[in-house]
């Protein structure tokens, strides 16, 4: 019992990091841009994750775990989030409970989950992808979008990240948030304290790591902004239906290389991309083996 409830607490604080932390990816680009007021983004961003998380969240299936596992994961998750702060360097939260998942039905099972090489796979194929797509239709997409009333374009402008805000902030919520519902056993418990967890999240802390990701490597322009947010959609809710966990982040830079590849490589900070890269790398062995020494000295 005690241990059950102590994994639903670090849990819960996981949920409520990835919250605060993503919301940067996810409505960075409309206060950036400055068509959208912070508490206003701050708001549909979060209308996007609660409504993704009760609409799709289901579909991230087949994580489920017992309370000894759930503390193991949740544990390892709340130690990876800790070494990136203090190391300074982007890791990945849902990546480290995936890896830590992986590598518990490894222990137990004698081998890896079925769905591991396109996991795996996937995360290294769809910033790639994102990438090739972001770099041929970002020049069509910046030549139609030109208007030549200003009032119209910036009313055109304003529409877009109202929608992409909601939109990664749903695909967000199903995922990633989703992956969190499914290991607590899609519990009702759990979902109102994912629920309660990713609000507090959004609004106690959400302001100060809103432009994180943006001062960290980008200010990107309205369009590219857009571009970036629809691509980042359109993999998270692949990959969900998919019911495989994927970062937002690992979207948005594939989208961001391709868009700097498109406009010269005018808006990539390739120091703050060599970090993210090794807080990934660095996020997958840390969990996988973490989790692993663990069960086998416990």
């Amino acid at each position: 019992m005690i241990i059950g409830d102590v994994a639903l607490v670090l849990m819960l604080t996981l949920a409520y990091l990835v919250s605060s932390n993503n919301l940067s990816l996810v409505a960075g680009v409309a206060v950036g841009s400055r068509l959208l007021k912070p508490g206003l983004a701050m708001m549909i961003a979060l209308a996007g994750y609660l409504t993704g998380l009760l609409l799709q969240g289901t579909e991230m299936k087949g994580y489920g775990v017992g309370p000894s596992e759930l503390l193991v994961l949740s544990a390892i998750g709340v130690l990876i989030f800790i070494i990136g702060e203090v190391g300074k360097v982007p890791m990945s939260i849902t990546n480290s409970l995936y890896m830590s998942w992986s590598a518990l039905v490894l222990y137990m099972d004698g081998s890896l989950p079925l769905n591991f090489p396109v996991v795996l796979a996937s995360w290294f194929v769809t910033p790639l992808l994102l990438a090739l797509i972001a770099y041929f239709t970002y020049p069509i997409l910046a030549k139609t979008s030109t208007s030549s009333n200003p009032i119209k374009r910036l009313s055109i402008f304003r529409f877009m990240v109202i929608l992409t805000v909601f939109l990664v902030g749903y695909s967000f919520g199903a995922n990633n948030l989703g992956l969190m519902w499914s290991m607590l056993g899609f519990r009702r418990i759990g979902l109102i304290g994912i629920v309660f967890a990713s609000t507090l999240g959004v609004v106690a802390t959400g302001r100060r790591t809103l432009g994180q990701f943006s001062r960290g490597i980008y200010i990107p322009p309205p369009v590219s902004g857009g571009v970036i947010q629809l691509l980042s959609f359109a993999a998270l809710e692949l990959s969900t239906v998919l019911a495989i966990p994927i970062s937002l982040t690992l979207c948005t830079i594939g989208s961001l290389l391709g868009i700097s590849m498109a406009r010269g490589m005018r808006m990539l900070n390739t120091q703050y991309l060599r970090l993210v890269l090794i807080g990934y790398v660095a996020t997958m062995l840390i969990a996988f083996t973490g989790a692993l020494l663990v069960v086998k000295l416990v």
